[in-house]
């Protein structure tokens, strides 16, 4: 109940903010979106066949697009005896860190050479993190996307309620997932109801995962 009541609180914010950004309303059915447009969000998330069986959980979302159709993401997800979340959390910070210098109105560009070995690397490392995770957007129509996404490095935590010697499910390893987002936008929040296939590669069980994430997105400028 305290999971959901935040996840409330946050929606409400998310809600009340909406009000104080610009409606955006493109020309055509093509993409709003451009490399370097950043979204955050928080979710209500169900989760089914885990140790415990189905039980609620909440999440919070960061997604940052590379160009005009692809994005990296970085969740996390948590709920009792159950967590999961991938390195796009640690990456998509560093690459917002760099800024305009590395994400253009064409894409990922690693600026005109000057910076050093070391950043270059540390950057490409970043960029490697957050491909984890990453999202292909399709334009339906005006304000509205659909986006498949994978994540093969995930790290997910799984134990049953008061008892960690289950002999079905590995408490913790690295997983994989697959699933499919739809977008939608209402000036700069927007709504994305969600499903996804999931499986661990010590155990191989499969789960599966709905919500709803709500946010805010905020372009590049």
């Amino acid at each position: 109940m305290k999971i959901l009541f935040a996840i409330i609180i946050l929606l409400l914010i998310s809600l009340s903010g909406y009000s104080q950004y610009e409606y955006y309303k493109p020309d055509s059915t093509q993409t709003r979106h451009r490399a370097g447009d950043f979204s955050i969000a928080a979710s209500p998330d169900m989760l089914l066949k885990t140790p415990n069986g189905s039980q609620f959980a909440g999440g919070v979302k960061m997604q940052l697009f590379l160009g005009k159709r692809f994005s990296v993401d970085g969740d996390i997800v948590f709920g009792k005896d159950y967590a999961h979340f991938g390195p796009g959390l640690i990456g998509l910070p560093i690459i917002l860190l760099a800024g305009n210098s590395l994400l253009g109105d064409e894409g990922i560009s690693f600026g005109d050479g000057g910076e050093s070995l070391t950043n270059f690397l540390f950057t490409l490392a970043a960029i490697a993190l957050s491909f984890e995770h990453i999202s292909y957007h399709i334009p339906l129509k005006n304000q509205l996307d659909l986006s498949p996404y994978v994540s093969i490095l995930r790290y997910k935590y799984a134990y049953e309620h008061g008892n960690y010697s289950d002999p079905d499910f590995t408490g913790e390893q690295l997983s994989f997932a697959a699933g499919v987002q739809l977008n939608k936008y209402f000036g700069r929040f927007v709504l994305s109801p969600y499903a996804e296939y999931n499986a661990g590669y010590k155990d191989h069980i499969s789960g599966y995962n709905i919500g709803v994430y709500c946010g805010i997105s905020f372009p590049m400028k």
